[in-house]
């Protein structure tokens, strides 16, 4: 909301305010500072992103290689051998320990990917918005621009008439 009230100081107190603080120049610093952080929380979002899926991948490569161990530990029990289904077990129960030490920081990670990505589009809201401010602010500017020309026009065309009439009635009032 810092834009919004910002720009609302700027029309109101225009008289007070400095040259060097023009609406369109203080909408373009905005412009350039938000778009810089916005690169920034972008490269944030992805590396935050890149990292989610690849925790994500190890739990599912620990939570594949689990079942598998099981299958193997199950098919070793059936053909009695024992030690060999004890392996397997073992290794089952080390995959199972690192998939449950692993998941709460998958769903944390995910949850901070989320907040950072509401937290860019929000960014981007507010870029847009101002980026649509300075062009309302132009399209303004140029419209009163333009009627400020028609109707310094048009008093030139009135004086130009009333020095016409004012030369006739001297004219006719010299005669």
């Amino acid at each position: 909301m810092g834009i919004f009230s910002r720009m609302k100081d700027l029309f109101l107190s225009r008289v007070n305010s400095p040259q060097d603080e023009h609406p369109v120049r203080v909408l373009n610093a905005f412009i350039e500072s938000y778009s810089e952080k916005l690169r920034e929380l972008t490269v944030t979002v992805n590396k935050s992103e890149s990292e989610w899926l690849l925790l994500k991948g190890k739990l599912k490569t620990y939570r594949v290689s689990l079942s598998m161990h099981r299958d193997k530990a199950e098919l070793a029990a059936k053909e009695g051998d024992a030690d060999m289904a004890r392996h397997w077990l073992t290794l089952a129960h080390s995959q199972e320990a690192y998939s449950e030490k692993l998941e709460p920081e998958v769903d944390k990670l995910e949850r901070a990917t989320e907040q950072l990505k509401d937290t860019l589009a929000q960014l981007e809201n507010k870029l847009q918005t101002a980026k649509d401010m300075r062009q309302q602010f132009i399209l303004r500017t140029e419209a009163a621009h333009s009627q400020l020309k028609m109707n310094t026009a048009l008093n030139e065309s009135f004086s130009a008439s009333a020095m016409e009439r004012l030369k006739e009635e001297t004219f006719l009032a010299e005669d």
